[in-house]
């Protein structure tokens, strides 16, 4: 795989490219905006329980995954998202994926998506997330491109997305 994945999107070019030490800071800006239940606490204690919970992220998914692909998303050269992408075994799995909130409901996680979904299609996986129970406008998303549910628990949902058969692998007429 190349060290950088260009996508095209209605955007311009999305870059995804490997995390680096200096995106420590922006990685986690990018984890504080996706926790709003954080907000209401005073700002020392969330800063404090946010670092905590993002430092515990970060080694759980690198113990879990340690194969897996932590890229940054660019557009224009500026980090805008970051995505956590597994391809080990029969399952392409998005571990974790998050967009700045200015760049949320454009268009940019659609192209990123379906471009995963070209991949597992291609390299003939599934391509498996999971989805807070409470985030409607992920699940919109997911539901419209065609995931569905495979297991829900009280706090999370998985997602599973499955290629078209050919209907030449089904033995059907074409």
């Amino acid at each position: 795989m190349p060290d950088t994945i260009e996508i095209p999107s209605s955007r311009g070019v999305l870059r995804l490219r490997p995390e680096r030490e200096g995106d420590l800071a922006f990685r986690l800006s990018l984890f504080g905006d996706s926790r709003p239940d954080l907000a209401l606490l005073p700002p020392a204690a969330r800063e404090q329980i946010m670092s905590l919970q993002f430092r515990a992220q970060t080694m759980s998914y690198r113990a879990q995954f340690p194969d897996a692909r932590f890229d940054i998303i660019e557009i224009d050269g500026v980090a805008i998202g970051r995505i956590v992408v597994d391809r080990a075994g029969a399952t392409l799995r998005i571990v974790d994926q998050a967009l700045a909130p200015a760049f949320r409901n454009l268009g940019i996680g659609s192209a990123i998506m379906r471009a995963l979904m070209q991949e597992a299609g291609r390299t003939q996986r599934m391509l498996r997330l999971h989805v807070a129970s409470n985030n409607d406008a992920a699940m919109r998303l997911y539901v419209r491109l065609g995931f569905v549910p495979v297991e829900t628990s009280a706090a999370h949902i998985e997602l599973e997305w499955r290629a078209p058969a050919q209907t030449a692998e089904n033995g059907l007429p074409g």
